[in-house]
């Protein structure tokens, strides 16, 4: 893996941003180059928000969004009919979703892999809230090799320590673990 681009399709308090942020400091503890950022339209609750994360093995030049990402993360699917970018992208796709991935061909015409899992469902069985980001870090973990596992075990915790959420770190790396395992 010479550069990897990803965006992160949520909406605002849904974590977005925390999840780019936990990647990115992963992909850092596993020793690679990495920027991540945030972009946000009107900032409320709900409204639609998008963040960006670069993970390379050389130095990042580039201080710009991304336009051609290797991979998408959409943490709600309902985004699909209120952004229509979100169908042009020639990548890889993990969607948050309790759809099959055949719904998505309709919307997603030039996509090399579309993944989907119910992260929702999982995090709502250990965090009883919808809050999916974990399980889906853990799924980018499985398909996509480029940080390692330990290396976001240490910043979830690191992140809701920092956040004062200590209660919360076993139940995100319980998430973490089945967002992984899902995919054989």
């Amino acid at each position: 893996m010479d550069n990897l681009e990803i965006i992160i399709y949520g909406r605002g308090g849904l974590g977005a941003k925390t999840c780019a942020q936990i990647l990115a400091e992963s992909a850092l503890l596993s020793g690679k180059e990495v920027q991540a950022f945030p972009e946000y339209g009107p900032e409320r609750r709900g409204a639609p928000v998008r963040a960006f994360v670069r993970i390379s093995d050389k130095h990042i030049r580039v201080h710009e969004p991304i336009t051609k990402p290797d991979l998408v993360i959409v943490i709600d699917d309902n985004l699909f009919s209120v952004m229509p970018e979100l169908s042009g992208f020639d990548c890889d796709y993990i969607i948050n979703t309790d759809k099959k991935k055949e719904e998505f061909k309709k919307f997603i015409k030039n996509s090399k892999k579309i993944n989907v899992i119910d992260g929702s469902k999982i995090s709502l069985e250990f965090l009883k809230l919808n809050n999916p980001n974990a399980v889906l870090i853990g799924a980018f973990v499985k398909l996509f090799k480029t940080i390692k596992y330990s290396s976001v075990e240490i910043s979830i915790k690191t992140e809701f320590e920092k956040k004062g959420k200590e209660d919360v770190v076993l139940a995100n790396l319980m998430c973490l673990k089945k967002g992984y395992d899902y995919f054989k």
